[in-house]
């Protein structure tokens, strides 16, 4: 947790803003906050991809029945 020497307190790192500055003093508290899609988790990735198989395979299995392939 920041600890900020003009402002006497800590910070949760959500509570700075995007740069890592103290919103109270503007002094540099942490490092600047990833943006953009690498900030992402893994594992929601990992999610998306398998609704895309899952959702590609059902898309495959709707055409086979409608045309009667199956």
């Amino acid at each position: 947790m920041p600890w900020c020497d003009p402002c006497e307190r800590f910070f949760n790192p959500n509570t700075l803003n995007r740069d890592g500055t103290c919103p109270s003093c503007g002094k540099q508290l942490a490092e600047p906050q990833q943006q953009g899609w690498r900030s992402v988790p893994w594992h929601f990735w990992l999610l998306l991809g398998a609704l895309v198989l899952y959702l590609g395979w059902r898309l495959i299995q709707g055409v086979a029945w409608a045309t009667g392939l199956f």
